[in-house]
């Protein structure tokens, strides 16, 4: 099963309803009875069923998204980034399938399902820490050789060292909620995430782009969930120094 062969879109409901098969198993029932939907959803193992009164002058959508909390990214291998150094790599993000109600230009989201199991866990101090989802990835160098997973979404990730000291990438948070979706051919990719470090005890300079990743016949998947067009300044990387439970 390939990601993009999901039925992303609008969702032709017939009389007998539709079922949507995902990874591992999973599946998602929709029935439509006059103004009301009724979504079965079954993932993780777990039977999720729910009823909402819609009307029936609007439209059922199926989009890609990504969580609704950062993720703390850890490498599979130990990487060491010198000063005045870039990487430029991609990672696999957890894929979010949404179900939305209204028309093209305007829709409600009615219920969304990660079909990856992700775990909590926190980053940062405990004064000014935050909750987010754990993950271990590796960093992908080589997009002509990858071949995307159908329960992960591809997010560009470029890191600059500024400091003077070598960067040893341990964990990282990549807040997600201000990422854009995009369709690539066979692909769905997420917008592209530059970081700039600066030294331990300084804010990591993060932008988020609005430009488009790079890929073939790119289209727009999904807005994001936060609007930010400004560069972030936050502690982007995990230190011996920041607490981590995971």
């Amino acid at each position: 099963m390939n990601i993009k062969s999901f039925p992303w879109g609008k969702l032709d409901l017939q009389k007998s309803g539709i079922h949507i098969d995902l990874p591992s198993g999973q599946y998602i029932d929709i029935q439509r009875n006059r103004n009301e939907v009724y979504i079965n959803r079954y993932i993780s193992s777990e039977l999720i069923s729910n009823r909402y009164v819609t009307g029936d002058d609007h439209s059922l959508f199926m989009e890609p998204g990504l969580p609704d909390l950062p993720m703390i990214l850890k490498p599979m291998e130990n990487l060491s980034i010198l000063p005045g150094k870039k990487i430029d790599a991609f990672v696999e993000v957890p894929l979010v399938v949404k179900l939305l109600f209204g028309s093209q230009e305007s829709k409600k989201l009615l219920c969304e399902s990660v079909i990856r199991p992700l775990s909590k866990s926190f980053f940062g101090s405990l004064d000014n820490g935050e909750i987010a989802y754990f993950l271990e990835s590796p960093l992908f160098r080589d997009l002509s050789e990858y071949k995307q997973q159908n329960s992960s979404i591809y997010c560009p990730l470029s890191i600059m060292n500024k400091s003077s000291q070598n960067l040893d990438f341990e964990r990282m948070i990549l807040r997600v909620p201000y990422l854009s979706l995009y369709y690539s051919g066979s692909l769905i990719l997420a917008s592209p995430v530059n970081i700039t470090f600066k030294g331990l005890d300084q804010m990591s300079q993060v932008v988020y782009k609005k430009t488009l990743p790079s890929g073939d016949n790119i289209q727009l998947a999904s807005p994001p969930r936060l609007a930010e067009d400004k560069s972030i300044l936050k502690k982007s990387f995990y230190y011996f120094k920041t607490l981590y439970t995971g």
